[in-house]
């Protein structure tokens, strides 16, 4: 769509360019400030700073925490999370037990199960073995 004038962009092509570049912008700026915090609650901000695993290591000093799906083991007596591979989106999650040494045993002001972790990749196959820093259960944990 192109006007008579020496081939610059009608003003409808502008309009649909601008909002492409203005909602990019949203989705953009709305992923690399998303954190675990509660905007609506920011009274829980301290005690989520405040959150250590048993060896004294801060849960929340790089915002890497998120919501997740948990559950107990009955067979180990213990937490398993689901946790998507970052390099690997669009496959189905893994279940993956979580250390005793990183849940958290005090009440949860979030009301949701959460983890702290990162990825680690296996140097021969690719696999990820995730790093859990801290894990809260959930109302029901």
């Amino acid at each position: 769509m192109t006007s008579s004038n020496g081939g610059r962009p009608t003003g409808l092509c502008r309009l649909i360019l601008a909002r492409m570049v203005g909602f990019g912008a949203v989705v953009f700026l709305g992923i690399s400030t998303a954190y675990p915090h509660d905007a609506m609650r920011p009274e829980i901000n301290a005690w989520f700073k405040s959150l250590k695993n048993k060896a004294g290591v801060s849960c929340c000093d790089t915002g890497d925490g998120q919501h997740v799906e948990a559950e107990w083991d009955m067979g180990k007596g213990g937490y398993r999370v689901l946790l998507k591979n970052p390099q690997r989106p669009n496959e189905p999650g893994q279940w993956f037990d979580v250390p005793y040494s990183v849940v958290l045993n005090q009440p949860n002001l979030s009301g949701i199960a959460m983890v702290w972790w990162w990825p680690r990749y296996n140097s021969r196959d690719g696999s990820m073995i995730p790093m859990l820093r801290c894990f809260i259960p959930g109302p029901g944990g």
